[in-house]
């Protein structure tokens, strides 16, 4: 008799196979549900629907859940555990990801080159070819992280943890390990051909994928004395470009103003521009800059729970 249960998921039209007792948070990590509490049990973001098997609710679950809500057979994964043999709906969607055709200045040079944009959210990579600046592949996923909160403030208290801050940089440099893997492989190119690889990436996704302490983020001023550019070993990563170029992550400009932000004010030129323009960054951390070639402003605010 087999010791592995099956668990599907609607509308994914996956089957897992996993040991009876297995958390089911545990079990849905790996399928991109987020936890934006962190898995406690507060926010209620974790619904799943039972649609058939038994998931007998907990005491946490009842005092969450309107008893209609548990009779129309909704649960919180991060309070499940998987005892027999289930179907559920995920409540959980993901958002489509467009895609604009600006054009850019460059120089062009042989070789290839990879972008990466570290996103609370969303981890979002590119192929380049450095001597026509076409994109040869692009590749998404969910950022692993979120499974210890969808918001910044989150994870900064889950990496002052012990071990939370090595935990929190293998699961986003394992998750962008995978997606240059699918870019390469879709573009038919030989990770030897990678001349390049930079990402950008919020203050908080700067200092957590390069491992670097963010005490000074968790309490005001919100200052940090590791804003600048950061390098990591391409021995240390451990991706099919292991032999190539190091990692370099652009440098942030603040506290919560990251480098994303500065690659939009170059990619916009709004630096060299007289008129006074606006860039907005509508992201988990949302992010405005106001100005010209003269001067700019900027703020950052939470702006994750607009879209929740």
């Amino acid at each position: 008799m087999s010791d592995r249960i099956s668990v599907q998921l609607h509308p994914l039209g996956h089957t897992i196979e996993v040991a009876p007792g297995t958390p089911l948070r545990d079990v849905l990590l790996s399928h991109g549900v987020e936890f934006p509490c962190g898995g406690r049990g507060h926010c209620r973001r974790c619904r799943v629907r039972l649609q058939s098997g038994s998931l007998p609710p907990t005491p946490r679950e009842r005092s969450l859940l309107s008893h209609k809500e548990i009779a129309n057979g909704w649960r919180l994964a991060c309070c499940a555990t998987v005892s027999t043999p289930i179907t559920l709906e995920i409540e959980q969607f993901c958002m489509p990801i467009l895609a604009d055709e600006s054009h850019f200045a460059f120089e062009p040079r042989p070789g290839l080159g990879i972008a990466i944009d570290v996103g609370t959210t969303t981890i979002v990579a590119q192929l380049l070819d450095l001597q026509t600046g076409s994109v040869l592949a692009s590749a998404s996923a969910l950022n692993p992280q979120a499974a210890y909160g969808s918001d910044l403030m989150s994870r900064v208290r889950h990496a002052l943890e012990a071990g939370g801050r090595r935990r929190l940089a293998h699961l986003v440099r394992s998750a962008t390990g995978r997606l240059i893997a699918r870019l390469l492989a879709e573009a038919g190119s030989a990770p030897e051909r990678v001349e390049s690889i930079v990402a950008v990436g919020n203050t908080v996704m700067h200092h957590l994928f390069c491992g670097l302490d963010v005490s000074n983020l968790a309490v005001a001023p919100f200052k940090s004395d590791r804003l600048g550019l950061a390098r990591v070993p391409a021995a240390q990563l451990g991706w099919p470009t292991a032999s190539g170029p190091d990692l370099e992550f652009l440098p942030c400009l603040g506290g919560f103003v990251g480098s994303d932000v500065l690659a939009g004010i170059l990619a916009t030129a709004m630096h060299e521009r007289d008129e006074p323009v606006a860039l907005i960054d509508l992201g988990t951390n949302g992010e405005i800059v106001v100005g010209n070639a003269e001067r700019m402003l900027c703020a950052s605010a939470a702006a994750g729970p607009a879209f929740e």
